[in-house]
């Protein structure tokens, strides 16, 4: 009796396990559409957004190499400028002063208007009556400060650059 007990109710538990399976099944229900336009609205945006990237990328590498080329012209011209006759670096890279601490010296409007460019080291402290304070030097090249007569923090800074005057500049000389 137990044997039948247990066939009858395995039966039934198979029976409705498959009245359960079919009703799950996708023949029973239908499918509901779904709408892919808004998914290939964004999938057409972010290809917009690839595409403008892209495009910036191209523009940036095109501005680096622009200013890469500049950079390599300057370069060149800086190198052109050491040069002496026929492309030779001169023996001797000119006196520009012994870049010390100065010797005090105050100098004047007049003195500093008497300055012109390409003039030798020795000409400038002859017109100035000494050496400024060394501000700056690099290997042909020295920028002095010099104290002038004047309001408080008159002064004019001078550059040499293989022993000539480069540039002059001054504030507030008398």
């Amino acid at each position: 009796m137990n044997l039948l007990k247990k066939k009858v109710l395995g039966g039934t538990s198979l029976a409705l396990s498959m009245l359960i399976l079919s009703a799950c099944g996708s023949e029973g229900t239908p499918a509901t559409p779904v709408d892919t336009s808004a998914l290939q609205d964004k999938i057409a945006g972010l290809e917009k957004k690839l595409t403008e990237q892209g495009i910036k990328s191209d523009e940036q590498a095109q501005k680096i190499a622009a200013l890469e080329k500049k950079l390599t012209e300057l370069d060149a011209a800086g190198a052109a400028v050491g040069q002496g006759v026929n492309g030779q670096t001169p023996a001797s890279a000119g006196n520009n002063g012994s870049a010390g601490k100065g010797d005090g010296v105050l100098i004047t409007f007049a003195q500093y208007e008497k300055l012109e460019v390409g003039m030798s080291v020795e000409e400038v402290i002859e017109i100035l009556g000494g050496e400024g304070e060394a501000l700056s030097e690099a290997e042909n090249m020295v920028v002095y400060n010099y104290k002038g007569t004047g309001g408080n923090g008159a002064n004019a800074v001078i550059a040499f650059q293989s022993g000539k005057l480069l540039t002059k500049a001054q504030s507030g000389l008398e």
